[in-house]
């Protein structure tokens, strides 16, 4: 099983600080947000040579820095699409089973934790948020997800989709089938998410619920300070707990 690191993106949303570096290379409290990631794995027992990041947008500065720390490949795609491309360049590269990680997320270890194989596709839902316009939301269907969306009425959805999802290698070559089907039919503009409703079409998805633990996804400025709180109370957690 491998834990791809979707590290393609720009983060326009985050400029000034994202001009000269990937959003994956923005930092909280002095640590990338790709490193917040890679040592929550590490600390779950998630093997280095497991971990593959996938950049795009400031490359060579995400792959400088993670010389030694990861399997970094470049998304020849990145600028062409949304990051369904980023997980249709994983899934051809990588002949595995696949968590998929969205850079932009810090989250306790214990999050991480529930990434594990399965025969079945599944992704990690919050359920105890009120999930805003703006939050990519899911809805069930005899327990399973059937829709990935963010216009879903909030009085039909469960959760929100936090970023971590999970693709087994059986539903490699369907995936791909979906993702180029999409790309045919010029359908860039989408997200993987997009792909995930397909698929969901036949093999509807597993919801894996964080309720109450602590996550955020960093989109803006605003989320960014969220991250930052967090952050250091995940750091002040880890220190009480070292004691």
């Amino acid at each position: 099983m491998k834990f791809v690191i979707l590290a393609a993106g720009e983060g326009k949303r985050l400029k000034p600080l994202t001009s000269d570096r990937p959003k994956a290379m923005v930092e909280v409290l002095g640590k990338p947000l790709v490193q917040w990631q890679l040592e929550a794995l590490s600390n779950v027992g998630v093997p280095r040579d497991d971990v593959v990041v996938i950049g795009g947008f400031g490359y060579d500065k995400l792959k400088e820095f993670l010389t030694g720390k990861a399997q970094v490949l470049y998304n020849p795609y990145w600028s062409a699409a949304n990051n369904v491309l980023t997980v249709y360049y994983a899934l051809e590269q990588l002949n595995d089973d696949i968590a998929i990680i969205n850079s932009d997320v810090i989250a306790e270890e214990a999050v991480y934790a529930l990434l594990h194989p399965d025969n079945e596709p599944y992704a990690v839902v919050d359920g105890g948020v009120d999930a805003a316009e703006e939050e990519m939301k899911v809805k069930l269907g005899n327990g399973k997800i059937v829709l990935f969306s963010k216009r879903i009425d909030p009085s039909e959805s469960v959760g929100e989709y936090i970023g971590l999802s999970y693709i087994p290698r059986r539903l490699r070559g369907k995936m791909l089938s979906i993702i180029e089907g999409m790309w045919n039919r010029g359908e860039l503009d989408r997200w993987y998410e997009d792909a995930f409703n397909i698929l969901c079409e036949t093999m509807p998805m597993t919801p894996v619920f964080c309720t109450g633990m602590l996550w955020t996804e960093i989109d803006t400025h605003e989320d960014l300070e969220r991250a930052k709180q967090i952050a250091a109370q995940l750091q002040k957690e880890k220190v009480e707990g070292d004691v």
